[in-house]
């Protein structure tokens, strides 16, 4: 009788063992589908925001989207990069001016200007470091936007403004160049949908040559 109910507990510990694997296995994989899905989303969620709430992003929010942009690869890995953070209004509105009096730019919350050290390319790769300097830099501000999706804030890159201006703003040395203003914030309003479609894929591949 002891044996048989020895068995039967053995059997049923088994039985359990077995079932918490399973759910182990399961959950693994859940996380990675997790995971690969997450990124996916975050790719096609992620969408120009102008307006914001009025209140601050959390320092800790903007220090990991700085994290993030300082992983973008760069040409010889000399990440020429630099940020400028921007939460004073009068500053917002010095550079919305020179932004073509974009109105985001200054009722946004914060302003992450990335900006590109040409010198910190040049020393190594001579004229041909200026346009990998702005290319690395552009790498790090696509990061920014798609962290900033990834945490439910609203981003938008605003390329358009004086670059003299926006320089002369931020007292940047001679050899720095701004690339983008980054306005930031949480958002307060839907994305707006493209007025021109997507240009199907197939029509931008090109094998071999052109």
């Amino acid at each position: 009788m002891s044996r048989t109910a020895l068995t039967r507990r053995h059997i049923l510990q088994g039985v359990g063992t077995a079932a918490l694997l399973g759910q182990a296995y399961s959950l693994a994989h859940a996380v990675e589908n997790r995971d690969t899905a997450s990124f996916a989303a975050v790719v096609k969620r992620r969408r120009m925001i102008r307006k914001y709430e009025d209140r601050p992003v959390p320092e800790e929010e903007i220090k990991k989207l700085l994290r993030y942009a300082v992983r973008a690869p760069s040409a010889g890995n000399l990440q020429p990069w630099e940020f400028v953070l921007v939460r004073d209004p009068e500053v917002r509105a010095e550079l919305a001016k020179a932004a073509m009096n974009q109105n985001s730019v200054a009722t946004a919350p914060i302003i992450i200007a990335t900006c590109a050290d040409i010198q910190r390319m040049g020393e190594k790769y001579g004229t041909r470091g200026a346009f990998y300097s702005l290319v690395d830099t552009a790498f790090a501000s696509l990061l920014i936007l798609l962290g900033a999706t990834e945490q439910g804030l609203g981003a938008c890159f605003v390329g358009a403004y004086n670059p003299e201006e926006v320089a002369r703003i931020f007292q940047l040395p001679s050899h720095v160049r701004p690339v983008g203003l980054i306005t930031l914030g949480y958002p307060a309003e839907k994305p707006r949908k493209p007025t021109n479609k997507k240009i199907p894929l197939e029509k931008l591949i090109h094998e071999n040559t052109w």
